[in-house]
């Protein structure tokens, strides 16, 4: 990195950055303070040479996502890498697991890499500083699954209206009695939409009953250690899960603990992933176009760095399978009637 890479990302001349660091001519607070922050970032030292960041001159695409470890982000990034390439272009991917301070890291690096665009999912949209720091330097971005603002260009599905979708259709089997298992949702604003969709299709029943919701750590291997502890009395007869990993986890807990899927109690998962559909029977899910949404994350991302007119949020449609794991309610005696634990 050099003395231009740092003019650019300032949005100043070589000649401002060259008086800065000598503390010669005058420099407006507000440039001042502009130039200290890109330096900060950059680590850039005028008398360090610079091979201590070495830039990227090919034209590269820097991916940001939560999780490598849940395939859907690996079919996500295998549609970036497929359309990039058609464009020319490399990728730089960056796991996050879930934790905000990464993705404000990343960024950074981005940066200091100057990428030609960025392509990320982030944990929440709310005070994202991953986000402020792209706008900030103007990086063109993209991204998926996250819902914000019509200004940034976009990729998703309608989160809460599945999550309604999945709550109609277990209540049409009879379901009254229901529970969600949902990622963290200071790590995952799309687990809360879902959320928020399933709990007010049950709200409109007066029948129905959301009888617990669980939040979990998305990155733990077995979540439900403590489950029984969370649960009320009597169990929910169909759960919705707000991912399909989640999903599997649940499964293998329920059956460890004696109860059968979808016998006695159904489960639903979301995402679509393959791994869901070679188990047996087949998990339930809200299947998604992660292909696609690869895809269409790139176009995007080029659309907005060549500021064009095309529309800059795309909402793709998903596909409800709600077979394998899910059966209509179960009504046992009540002598069989036991709690999950």
């Amino acid at each position: 990195m050099n003395i231009k890479d740092i003019a650019a990302l300032a949005n100043v001349s070589p000649a401002t950055i060259s008086r800065y660091f000598n503390g010669n001519g005058l420099i407006c607070h507000q440039t001042r303070e502009r130039i200290k922050k890109v330096v900060h970032l950059t680590g850039y030292h005028p008398k360090q040479k610079s091979t201590r960041v070495a830039l990227n001159h090919n034209p590269t695409i820097g991916v940001l996502i939560p999780s490598l470890l849940n395939p859907v982000f690996a079919e996500i990034v295998a549609g970036i890498q497929e359309r990039a390439r058609h464009f020319g272009y490399s990728t730089i991917i960056i796991d996050t697991e879930y934790q905000q301070t990464r993705e404000q890291q990343a960024v950074v690096d981005f940066i200091r890499q100057r990428v030609s665009g960025v392509i990320l999912t982030v944990a929440s949209m709310h005070n994202n500083q991953a986000l402020s720091l792209l706008k900030e330097f103007h990086f063109p971005l993209s991204l998926v699954h996250n819902q914000f603002t019509a200004d940034d260009a976009t990729v998703y599905v309608n989160n809460f209206q599945a999550g309604w979708d999945v709550a109609d259709h277990l209540l049409k089997l009879g379901h009254r009695e229901l529970g969600m298992v949902a990622g963290q949702f200071n790590r995952s604003d799309r687990a809360q939409l879902r959320y928020e969709g399933f709990k007010a299709r049950i709200a409109e029943d007066q029948q129905a009953r959301l009888l617990t919701l669980l939040e979990v750590d998305p990155m733990a291997n077995a979540p439900f250690t403590d489950l029984e502890q969370s649960l009320s009395h009597q169990a929910p007869s169909a759960w919705f899960c707000s991912n399909d990993l989640i999903a599997l986890k649940l499964i293998r807990h329920l059956r460890h603990t004696g109860i059968r899927v979808p016998e006695e109690t159904s489960v639903v998962g979301f995402d679509g992933m393959s791994l869901g559909q070679i188990t047996y029977p087949a998990l339930a899910t809200v299947k998604v176009p992660h292909l696609q949404m690869g895809h269409l994350a790139v176009d995007l991302l080029l659309n907005s760095k060549h500021h064009t007119a095309l529309p800059r949020q795309r909402e793709l449609p998903y596909e409800l399978s709600l077979t394998g794991t899910v059966a209509p309610v179960h009504k046992p005696h009540l002598n069989q009637i036991q709690s999950i634990g």
